[in-house]
């Protein structure tokens, strides 16, 4: 069974503290969408053709900075974001493409401002036939240019509904290439999860997702991000609301890794990371 693309109303006990916000998306029209239950992990399923969607998402990840006082340096916990603005169209039924434009607040109070990194850009094609496949099957390719270096990402996208039970998975991993250091990073970013729809306008889930390197992550890396480059576990729960124009899908993820260990000053991961998006049909 294919996921549902059609949003309905929401009840007012389910949006709680997120009503006034989700009220700006409330409509009676039927949409076309493509909802997303778990936040880190694309379905196979693409918008239809010439449908047009609107997706912003926020990641918040509370770190450890350095602060300088009269008595010598001492470690708070500051918060960096990111966020990231998505427009999908559907160019058929199969074959949705997108553009992203991506920006990022850094937690020390040393980094820049907020920042306009760059702009990404995608296409997704479901490959599998839902009235024929066990199993749905796409494939993600992607192209970024940020100030400070090029991606290049690959996703093979597998996703399947039981009823009211989904199960989606990501097999992903990306090229990085950082021009001030002449530097090559190889990464994979494996995402899955579940999720139980308890009625059409409310979801609760479950993700998983992790971030590594396939390469020496010790060899003359010299980027915040993965200066300390174990691979990083993260898992928690997701909720997703959604009405007949737009969705708002959570997700709070808790690491797993060396859990007996203290978050180092300068590592960008933490021990806390969530997702908010939400996406409206146009």
């Amino acid at each position: 069974m294919s996921f549902v693309r059609t949003l309905r109303a929401p009840t007012a006990a389910s949006l709680s503290a997120l009503g006034a916000a989700f009220a700006l998306f409330a409509a009676t029209a039927t949409a076309t969408a493509t909802p997303r239950p778990l936040p880190f992990t694309y379905p196979a399923e693409t918008l239809p053709k010439s449908a047009l969607e609107v997706e912003q998402s926020v990641d918040l990840v509370p770190v450890r900075v350095a602060r300088e006082e009269a008595a010598g340096t001492k470690s708070v916990t500051s918060i960096r974001s990111e966020l990231q603005t998505e427009l999908e169209y559907g160019l058929t039924d199969k074959v949705e493409i997108a553009l992203y434009f991506a920006f990022r607040q850094a937690a020390s109070a040393t980094s820049p401002y907020f920042q306009f990194r760059g702009l990404k850009q995608r296409v997704r094609w479901e490959i599998s036939d839902q009235s024929y496949w066990p199993l749905g099957l796409g494939v993600y390719g992607e192209i970024t240019e940020y100030h400070d270096e090029l991606e290049f990402e690959q996703k093979v996208l597998l996703s399947r509904r039981f009823g009211a039970i989904g199960v989606a998975a990501n097999l992903w991993v990306e090229q990085e290439y950082y021009f001030q250091n002449d530097e090559w990073r190889f990464i994979y970013n494996p995402t899955a999860g579940g999720y139980y729809e308890f009625s059409p306008n409310f979801t609760l889930g479950a993700e998983y997702w992790a971030r590594g390197r396939f390469d020496d992550a010790d060899s003359g890396s010299t980027a915040s991000e993965d200066a300390r480059s174990t691979t990083k576990h993260y898992a928690g729960p997701t909720a997703m609301l959604q009405n007949e124009e737009a969705f708002i899908s959570l997700g709070s993820y808790f690491r797993l890794d060396h859990l007996a260990d203290s978050i180092a000053v300068g590592d960008q991961w933490g021990r806390f990371y969530a997702r908010v998006m939400v996406g409206i049909h146009l």
